[in-house]
């Protein structure tokens, strides 16, 4: 196994271990209000948090759910700060990845 094989198996575990422990920290229903706490577009909000894979930008999920930039920075800030979020930062993009999804 490569250094890279390595990582990347090692990463998918750590992926695993955060959507098991965060389903035990919040619960389906709790986790969906923290989510869209304070938004109008509780549907897209939604849309946007399961799209939080850790694979998109925030610029691209912005633009998948018809969310202006700011507002989703703001957002996934603000889910980062309540712990359902994690931001990975990758050549100056952030790529945020959800506990599990909604």
């Amino acid at each position: 196994m490569t250094e890279k094989e390595l990582l990347e198996r090692i990463a998918k575990q750590n992926e695993q271990l955060i959507l098991h422990i965060g389903r035990i920290a919040f619960k389906e229903q709790e986790l969906k209000e923290l989510v869209t706490k304070g938004s109008k577009k509780s549907a897209a909000i939604i849309k946007a948090y399961n799209l939080c894979n850790g694979l998109l930008t925030i610029t691209q999920i912005a633009k998948k759910v018809g969310i202006a930039q700011p507002s989703m920075t703001a957002a996934i800030d603000r889910w980062a700060k309540l712990g359902i979020v994690f931001k990975k930062e990758e050549k100056g993009a952030v790529y945020p990845l959800r506990l599990y999804p909604i």
